[in-house]
């Protein structure tokens, strides 16, 4: 479920979120999506697709407690927004499920179609089942432009001006919409009826939301628990969908799934203990080592086996739980693909490609597309190793004669810097 909260708009996003300030983000290396993915390696995080979709962040330069969210769709443009540094790798883990954005406090969407939150679980796949929304309507930045606008009541923020712990909201939203669409429209930059705002949909309508009493009717428990729960952030509250004055309201069908997923969790554990007769010898090797290695670090260390209590097991508790165990097995990715043999097997194929018989007629050999994406995956998780199989490759290919090695180094970066899809054509030698 989403949960993180953005602070402020970036002010190049495809994607108002309503309510939020802009905020300038004109230093940012955004109009070069290479320059942005290798800047936020260095500082924060990135991941790609072969399709050219990719999403990162990046803290501020000034303000490293603040970081800038980018989510890129070749397609569908892109998402700018600003969180405290602390939620950006969990904003990521959102991204990596296909969800393009979030609005109505957990509602997303994919590029055509709109989703709830997600909370109903598939056992069978221990992941969440996506319900489309009926009747959902997008709403675009040219829908939302009611022609009348307050130039003087519009402001663009500046990076030092927000503070970390709440939202920065924008009391004149629509007026700042409307600077933000003239400066979008002036830059020449993707049309405002392909700008997704919000949605709508009849689920949503305020005369149908429910407080707080109707909620927790709904889930068969009084008021004042399900507001412990919300207090403490236990059980997995859904966010609302909207917030007047200080009362939180929900979508019906948002409070009934989230009483359908308590009841299944009231009839026993999803999961049982999972077997290996369905895996190949070296994949059931790898999910016993890495299962004695979480095992150790949930149950045998004390600081973490103190969340297990009630009054630490809220969400940022588990989240940080989980960050460490996505660390733990981030720090032992050579057990499951050892880097140097990796390296050793790239070398010798990029120098076979680089050096073999030349094919129809050409006088050099071409790299096939998986090398490049091997070569890839190396450089994102081992970045020295990668630059050691470039010279090693070029100092071979020099020892054959058959390519110059300065021109193997610059055909081998190009590799790296090419954002070409897997299907592409295979790059040539020089």
């Amino acid at each position: 479920m989403h949960t993180a909260r953005p602070l402020a708009n970036g002010l190049s996003t495809h994607y108002p979120l309503p309510g939020l300030a802009f905020v300038d983000d004109t230093h940012l290396p955004l109009g070069d999506g290479g320059r942005m993915r290798d800047t936020a390696l260095r500082t924060g995080d990135a991941h790609s697709r072969p399709d050219g979709q990719w999403w990162a962040y990046l803290p501020d330069p000034s303000r490293p407690e603040l970081a800038w969210c980018v989510r890129h769709h070749p397609v569908h443009g892109q998402s700018v927004l600003l969180y405290a540094t602390a939620h950006a790798p969990a904003v990521l883990r959102q991204w990596w499920s296909g969800a393009l954005l979030h609005r109505a406090g957990g509602y997303w969407w994919d590029g055509t179609t709109w989703y709830r939150p997600g909370q109903t679980r598939d056992a069978g796949h221990a992941t969440h089942r996506p319900r489309t929304v009926p009747a959902a309507i997008t709403l675009t930045a040219a829908d939302c432009d009611d022609g009348r606008p307050d130039a003087t009541r519009a402001r663009l923020y500046r990076i030092g001006e927000l503070p970390v712990e709440e939202p920065a909201l924008a009391p004149h939203w629509s007026d700042d919409l409307a600077l933000w669409a003239a400066r979008h429209t002036e830059a020449g930059d993707r049309p405002l009826s392909m700008c997704v705002v919000t949605l709508h949909a009849p689920e949503l309508d305020a005369s149908r939301l429910l407080g707080v009493p109707a909620v927790a009717a709904t889930a068969g428990i009084s008021s004042s628990t399900l507001r412990a729960y919300i207090s403490r952030g236990n059980c997995d509250v859904p966010p609302p969908q909207a917030v007047v004055g200080r009362r939180s309201l929900w979508a019906r069908p948002v409070a009934e799934e989230w009483a359908e997923h308590r009841r299944t969790e009231a009839q026993g554990p999803i999961t049982n203990a999972l077997g290996t007769a369905d895996l190949s010898p070296g994949a059931a090797d790898t999910q016993h080592a890495f299962a004695r290695m979480f095992f150790d670090q949930l149950w045998h260390r004390p600081e973490v086996r103190k969340r297990w209590s009630t009054r630490h097991r809220t969400q940022d508790e588990v989240r940080q739980v989980a960050d460490e165990l996505g660390r733990a097995v981030a720090a032992r990715l050579d057990d499951i693909l050892p880097s140097d043999v990796l390296a050793a097997t790239l070398t010798s194929a990029l120098l076979g490609a680089l050096t073999g018989p030349a094919r129809s007629g050409e006088h050099t050999a071409g790299i096939d597309p998986s090398l490049t994406a091997m070569l890839r995956w190396l450089d994102l998780r081992r970045p020295d190793l990668a630059r050691q199989v470039i010279r090693d490759t070029a100092a071979s290919a020099a020892v054959s004669r058959a390519v110059a090695p300065a021109s193997a180094q610059k055909l081998l970066h190009r590799l790296l810097e090419d954002q070409t899809t897997e299907a592409a054509a295979p790059v040539r030698a020089i």
